[in-house]
Formats: structure tokens, sequence, C-alpha cells
């Protein structure tokens, strides 16, 4: 797999004409990109056809790239702001956000995985009640507010650091945190109210 240092190589080489470094870049982030996306509307159709335009962009946009900070920034970015137009459109908006990003929270970066790690052990080791717990962590997700839904999915899922999450919405790494800490709340009641309703736990 290439590295982030051999990424902004390729698309440099692409850009100047080596459409090879394109497929090797299409390669290494096709299938995490459709994920990224798929967690984000729960599609895994439209998650296709969602990352399909991002690379399309990245092709259309390879002569005004500038390595000013790490490609999969860049390309996240990308992904973000697709996914964000795509909320937009009244028939997939399932949930309008009136948050405010100002206000001050504590940082616990890996609160909402270990948590889910948690719950499951207490699970029976079946595979229906399992699919039922990633399809309630995915129904969760998917009602959460656009920027919460990104940040979070980026940050458990991508292990992106909080300053590549800012980077990647364009605010500043504090509203991560608000983002995060709030997205946090909301899953783990959800959580506690599939536990509370769930006779087999």
């Amino acid at each position: 797999m290439i590295s982030e240092d051999e990424d902004i190589k390729c698309m440099l080489a692409f850009r100047a004409g080596g459409d090879i470094c394109f497929e090797k870049i299409l390669k290494k982030y096709e299938k995490p990109l459709i994920n990224f996306v798929y967690r984000f509307i729960g599609n895994k159709t439209e998650a296709e056809d969602i990352a399909q335009e991002v690379f399309l962009r990245v092709y259309k946009s390879k002569n005004k790239y500038e390595p000013r900070a790490k490609f999969s920034t860049w390309l996240y970015r990308i992904a973000a702001n697709i996914c964000i137009d795509y909320r937009r459109k009244p028939a997939n908006k399932l949930h309008a956000s009136t948050d405010s990003l100002d206000k001050p929270i504590v940082r616990d970066e890996n609160e909402i995985t270990s948590e889910i790690a948690d719950a499951s052990k207490n699970l029976q080791e079946n595979i229906l009640e399992q699919k039922l717990i990633n399809e309630t962590i995915m129904s969760a997700l998917i009602l959460l507010p656009t920027n919460q839904r990104i940040a979070l999915t980026l940050c458990v899922y991508e292990n992106k650091s909080y300053r590549e999450i800012s980077e990647i919405l364009g605010c500043s790494v504090s509203s991560v945190e608000s983002l995060l800490f709030r997205s946090r709340q909301t899953l783990r009641k959800n959580w506690l109210f599939y536990k509370k309703n769930d006779k087999s736990v």
C-alpha cells in the first residue's frame, strides 16, 4: 500500500500526465471511500455512485492540486462536501441540524468505540444479534446531524486526528471536539434505549 508521501508524489505525477498514478490512488482509496460514504448515507449503491463522483472530481481537479496537506485530507474533504450536498437535497434529508458549534466540551477520543465493544460483549455469540447491533449503530449514525456524522465517522472508522477532521470540515479543532461529544451523547442514548428494550441483553 502506498504511503501518504507516495500519495502526494502520485498525485503530482498524475497532474504531470501520468494516468497510471491515478489508478494507484484509486486502488488504494476506492474501498475505504465507499465505506466512508456508506456510513454516512446508509445506501451501498448510492455510496458507490458518490465515491465515483469523488474520484471524478479528483481527476478533473488534478491541475489545481497543491500538496498543502495530506492527500487523504484533501480527498476526504471532497467526499465530505459531496455528502453534505447530498444531505441538502430534500429527498435525502432525514434530520436537519440546528446545533451550535461553540460549546466547550471535554475531549474523549475513544469513548464511543469502547462503549460499543463493552456492550457487544454482553450479547450472546449469535450472528443475527450481531447483525442487529450493526444495524442499530448504523441507524443511529444516519440520524445524526450531518457534520456530527461526518466527524464521528472520520474519527472512529477512518482514524483521522482532530486536526485532520477540522481541515476536512473546514472548522476549528474545538468545533470538532464539540461535534464528537454531542454525537457520542446521542449514540449512547440510542444504545441504552436498545439494551433496555431488547430482552436478549
